[in-house]
């Protein structure tokens, strides 16, 4: 049997254009998936690179920790935060934030050795993972470097800004086996070098976490002790130099802890400003003062102001001033009778805040005064825009064989005058530094050396006898008005 050519060649081409129908749509089967994989990987990259530097974010650094982990391979995490990042958004705007973000994330790029990768996580945060490290030696070689690489100046919108930073380490395994652990340790490693100096690199060590666990054990028994009432306040009194009729008695917080005694907010304060007690802390001592000022007007005693110590780092908040308001308020005490002392300094990006809180607390007859004075112009500035009653500095800008200081002190207090501001003297522990506070201008006087810090109870008796301690400070104040003339 033959085959006709004519039959068969129409069975070959459907065959052919099968085949090729086929193929086209492998090949379209092909592109599609390889388009599809393409834009998986280009959704995978995104949810994995940071956009305004092209860095890794926090997502891989998470994916390339567990992995190392995994492989059990030595490895250092740091966390770097940049100092002062908050200030240049503020002056020069976030647009030349960005632009420093970006300029930082380029010198990674460049300076960091191979074994080293940079993550932005947000914000000012970096982190930097370092691979194939033997010692500690091998981090600190690479970290001095780091350093001395970033140390010029990054040039901005016509600017130069230096580029300073905290950068805390942490060692896998070493300092931890978890890569939760590990970020802990990294991040307050940095914190610590941020408060102790600023601008290079600490180790996470066993001395660090003693002190994050008594930092941890610290907060659990200040929260304990509010629950029990456990803090209570001592009065001392501030005399007014140049009328010594008007006295003011300032509370000082102490916690009554139940081992260790009756510890000075020193002990406890920056802790508990920390952890936001503080804000109940504030509220407990200002009700408790403004209930004596009642009991002592009750009783006949008059020209009496208290003044109380207030935490600025909560104290701006709307809630916080309502609160403020509405306990003075409801004492109905007369303008003047409060003081709020400002125990933090002033931040020069605040000051439409601090205004604003300050115009509310004069409307009810609150008296502001403003503690550890930072001698800059800016915060000169401020305090010159800023409804301000009185300054308070320490005694001890006085020092007895520094001419130098000596004028400083009398300048301070001459500024102060000049921007019509009253100014308090305290620490005030020996005659010499008194003689020197009187004759330099100061308008109010406080120091053990004239009243110690007593309990509530002990105020009273102060001011029953007031009359003869009032003739005793003004000996003191004449004699030392002489002492300083027979000095001159």
């Amino acid at each position: 049997m033959s085959w006709n050519n004519e039959l068969l060649l129409p069975i070959v081409i459907k065959i052919f254009q099968g085949f090729v129908f086929i193929l086209i749509g492998m090949l379209l089967y092909k592109l599609l998936t390889l388009r599809k994989e393409k834009e998986t990987m280009n959704v995978k990259k995104q949810a994995f690179t940071d956009q305004l530097t092209g860095k890794g974010n926090r997502y891989l650094l998470n994916s390339v920790m567990d992995s190392l982990i995994r492989k059990k391979k030595k490895f250092a995490l740091c966390f770097m935060d940049l100092d002062g990042f908050k200030q240049i958004n503020d002056t020069m705007g976030h647009d030349a934030g960005d632009e420093l973000l970006v300029a930082l994330a380029n010198k990674f790029s460049e300076k960091l050795p191979k074994n080293a990768t940079a993550y932005r996580l947000g914000g000012d945060e970096f982190a930097i993972v370092l691979k194939d490290v033997k010692t500690t030696e091998d981090i600190t070689t690479i970290l001095d470097n780091l350093k001395k690489d970033l140390t010029a100046p990054i040039p901005i919108e016509n600017a130069n800004v230096p580029l300073e930073y905290s950068l805390g380490v942490a060692i896998f395994p070493e300092d931890a086996d978890s890569r939760q652990e590990l970020i802990m340790y990294a991040d307050n490693a940095m914190y610590y070098i941020k408060e102790h100096g600023k601008n290079s690199y600490y180790f996470h060590n066993k001395t660090l976490k003693a002190k994050l666990d008594n930092k941890t054990k610290m907060e659990l028994d200040l929260k304990r002790a509010y629950a029990n009432n456990e803090f209570g306040v001592y009065l001392q009194p501030r005399i007014n130099v140049t009328d010594t009729s008007k006295i003011c008695f300032e509370a000082l917080l102490y916690w009554n802890h139940k081992t260790l005694g009756k510890l000075p907010s020193s002990y406890f304060i920056n802790q508990a400003d920390d952890m936001a007690l503080i804000i109940n802390l504030d509220q407990y001592v200002l009700n408790l003062v403004c209930d004596k000022i009642v009991e002592f007007k009750e009783k006949g005693f008059k020209n009496i102001q208290m003044a109380v110590n207030i935490s600025n780092k909560h104290a701006t908040r709307d809630i916080f001033i309502d609160k403020i308001c509405e306990i003075i308020s409801s004492h109905n005490l007369d303008k003047g009778d409060i003081q709020i002392e400002l125990s933090n300094p002033l931040e020069t990006s605040k000051m439409e805040t601090y205004r604003h809180m300050f115009e509310r607390l004069k409307e009810i007859g609150v008296e502001i005064i403003i503690n550890n004075l930072e001698l800059k112009y800016e915060s000169l500035e401020v305090l010159n825009s800023l409804p301000i009653d009185e300054l308070k500095i320490s005694s001890n800008y006085i020092v007895e064989d520094s001419k130098f200081k000596k004028e400083v002190f009398i300048d301070i207090i001459k500024l102060a005058h000049d921007l019509k501001y009253k100014v308090i003297v305290g620490r005030i522990d020996d005659d010499t530094k008194l003689v020197k506070t009187i004759n330099s201008g100061a308008d109010k006087i406080q120091g053990d050396f004239l009243f110690k810090k007593m309990e509530q109870e002990l105020a009273e008796d102060v001011l029953n006898n007031y009359g003869t301690y009032r003739l005793r400070i003004d000996d003191i104040i004449l004699n030392s008005q002489k002492a300083y003339k027979n000095n001159m």
